[in-house]
């Protein structure tokens, strides 16, 4: 596996996880689901991981102690791209201050998300 490009996911939300698969194997991507900081950085070590995607709606200790840890062993190459919801805007500035590259309410991320998958992120300007 660690010849293959995965999508990192951190969430707790399966109602996404189908979707988010879906358009990742679409995008030539596999996916990977964790729901730590630690289980995220550990793969982020183990594999090739040009897209990092971090659930917002997690508790805010496991979302807040992941971004943190991403942003201290930035990895060249990897794009983090936060969601959210749109009714909770210091939750979204809380994600692109502590490093994210983008940070998207949860309705365009669902809308955009083939695009999101297949250009590991970069078509994500939020």
């Amino acid at each position: 596996m660690a010849d293959k490009e995965i999508v990192l996911v951190l969430t707790s939300n399966l109602f996404f996880m189908p979707r988010i698969e879906a358009a990742a194997e679409a995008g030539g991507l596999e996916m990977v689901s964790v729901s730590s900081a630690d289980a995220l950085m550990e793969a982020v070590k183990a594999n090739i991981v040009p897209l990092v995607l971090v659930d917002l709606e997690m508790d805010e200790p496991v979302w807040t102690e992941a971004l943190e840890a991403l942003k201290a062993t930035k990895t060249p190459g990897t794009r983090v791209v936060a969601y959210g919801p749109h009714g909770e805007p210091e939750t979204l500035r809380k994600a692109r201050d502590l490093g994210s590259d983008a940070v998207l309410i949860k309705r365009d991320f669902s809308e955009g998300l083939q695009e999101l998958l297949a250009s590991r992120g970069a078509s994500a300007s939020g």
